[in-house]
């Protein structure tokens, strides 16, 4: 007999925390994008701002999701 055991599934979020962390990424992302496309559509100084700011804003958006998570 082998001393296999399957690994034991953590216990997951509840569907509420996961909705509402896939529209505040959701926004995040589109924000983003629309940052990005006000800073290069714009003549004034502080568009370059609003440019890294959108990329900035579109990196978040996939880096949230990963807080918490584990590799195995």
């Amino acid at each position: 007999m082998s001393n296999f055991e399957v690994a034991r599934r953590q216990k997951q979020e509840p569907t509420a925390a996961l909705v509402v962390r896939f529209i505040v990424c959701f926004a995040l992302f589109l924000g983003g994008f629309a940052l990005m496309a006000v800073g290069s559509l714009g003549e004034a100084a502080s568009s370059p701002y609003v440019f890294v700011g959108g990329i900035l804003a579109v990196g978040l958006s996939f880096g949230l999701p990963m807080i918490g998570a584990t590799e195995r």
